[in-house]
């Protein structure tokens, strides 16, 4: 029996055309893998299936059966995960988390959830992603694995019959995604016809079919045993004739971060305990945890966004925090990305715009740029190929666009240290390998220094060469990395 049937269907959105005439067909038992190019509509397609997105088609169905334990409609369960505070506000800037006076405003994950203790669905999926411990957390100080978990039990915990995922694995640990996985697994068995947007590295084992929307924009269906991935563009051969390189370092220092016997709290929970961290010139770390370890507590206290950072021990760039410097001159030596900055960026800017907003350290552009800093811009845009997009609206491209025009924002000041917290989330596969390349490319041999946070090996620069683990707040060994 068939679930899904399309005819002549045709989307288009802000006047491009995703796809036209397209056909497709997905039976009850089918599990799809929803691939390809970043920019190429598969969140378009996934809400136009939700109702979402106006469609023309001459059919588009759903085949939903009676008499079942599931929701008899298709959920699109999106990539990021919005929320309000109980004054009504959603409008949050990055920094907002880490201020207790915000956190007073913002409802529990248990108030989110409505939690009764005898939801026995609820207290499994709680369970499941690890969420369990941060019930009475304000969902404003959640990390954003925390918040795609939640955002996850909040659509699962009554699932219907169609479910469309995009990008579900988005900022979880190892362990909380391959929870997720055999979650899924089981909701699959018992009758959910899931349609996951991701990349195609790792296509979980319940997937049986690979959809994706090629050139001609018509959509694609074959077996996943029948599926072959595009090759991976080698970005140095693409790149040949515009050389990739950082200019020399202005300022120079010994020591990028100390930190001694470093310790956050909120009211009673310990998010740090006592961390003692040295980051020397010139070194690449990375910075691994599970979600909640405390990472992101970590590099704000770095970034100059945690106000707890002066009560504490931590020099920045040779120099003890609240000895007189503003967060400003500390932010004008780093260039940051991070998923809360994705989240909370102004989107109305151009993309031109919000590169040059690096400048400035802010999340929209509010002074005047040289026109030297402008051909700055342009030069970075065009040594990776996105010059296409200078005059286009940052809301109006892909989110794995947005991802990459922010980390040209992070390069355009050549700043001596570069903090890059989960830098690949929303980039598809090949994004993310010549992502990784560029790095090394730039970096490898270079004096600037790197804070880099990643969940996943095959996302980590192979020109890391440091690694600080985090364990519930606590420092704990590390692992050799794998190269």
């Amino acid at each position: 029996m068939k679930i899904v049937e399309l005819e002549d269907f045709n989307l288009e959105r802000q006047g491009k055309t995703i796809i036209r005439h397209g056909a497709l067909e997905i039976a009850r038992g089918e599990q799809i893998l929803l691939s390809g190019a970043s920019g190429s509509g598969k969140t378009s397609l996934g809400m136009a299936l939700a109702g979402q997105l106006f469609a023309k088609a001459l059919k588009c169905q759903f085949n939903f059966v009676v008499n079942v334990d599931l929701l008899p409609k298709v959920s699109l369960v999106s990539q990021f995960f919005y929320f309000k505070d109980k004054t009504g506000l959603s409008d949050f800037y990055y920094q907002q988390r880490y201020n207790s006076y915000d956190s007073e405003h913002a409802a529990t994950v248990r108030e989110t959830l409505d939690y009764v203790s005898d939801d026995q669905k609820l207290n499994e999926l709680l369970v499941v992603l690890n969420l369990v411990e941060r019930l009475d957390a304000p969902l404003i100080q959640l990390s954003s694995g925390e918040r795609k978990k939640l955002q996850l039990i909040l659509a699962l915990r009554a699932p219907s019959q169609i479910m469309i995922l995009d990008n579900p694995y988005i900022g979880l640990d190892i362990h909380s995604r391959d929870n997720l996985i055999a979650y899924l697994t089981k909701l699959a068995c018992a009758g959910v016809t899931f349609i996951i947007i991701d990349d195609d590295i790792q296509i979980p084992s319940f997937i049986t079919h690979v959809i994706w929307i090629d050139a001609t924009l018509e959509i694609q269906k074959v077996c996943r045993e029948d599926y072959v991935s595009l090759p991976v563009v080698n970005l140095s051969q693409a790149l040949q004739v515009n050389k990739l390189e950082l200019a020399p370092l202005v300022d120079s220092y010994a020591e990028i971060v100390k930190l001694e016997q470093v310790t956050i709290k909120y009211g009673a929970r310990l998010a740090l305990n006592k961390i003692d961290w040295l980051v020397l010139a010139g070194q690449k770390w990375l910075v691994s945890g599970q979600n909640g370890a405390g990472k992101s507590t970590l590099l704000s206290l770095i970034n100059g966004d945690h106000p707890q950072a002066y009560a504490n021990e931590i020099y920045l760039f040779e120099r003890k925090r609240g000895s007189g410097e503003s967060i400003w001159d500390i932010k004008q030596k780093i260039g940051f990305v991070s998923p809360e900055l994705h989240w909370n960026f102004d989107t109305s800017m151009t993309c031109l715009e919000t590169i040059l907003s690096g400048y400035f350290d802010t999340p929209g552009l509010y002074h005047k740029t040289t026109s030297q800093q402008q051909q700055v811009a342009h030069d970075w845009l065009m040594r990776l190929e996105l010059t296409e997009y200078a005059a286009q609206r940052l809301a109006l491209v892909s989110n794995g666009i947005q991802r990459m025009l922010l980390l040209l924002r992070a390069l355009i000041k050549n700043p001596p240290l570069f903090i890059l917290d989960e830098p690949c989330q929303g980039l598809d596969d090949r994004q993310t390998a010549n992502f990784v390349r560029l790095v090394d490319d730039l970096f490898a041999d270079s004096q600037h220094t790197i804070i880099y946070v990643s969940h996943r090996a095959d996302q980590i620069p192979a020109c890391i060469s440091h690694r600080l683990c985090l364990e519930h707040g606590e420092s704990i060994p590390c692992a050799a990395l794998e190269k």
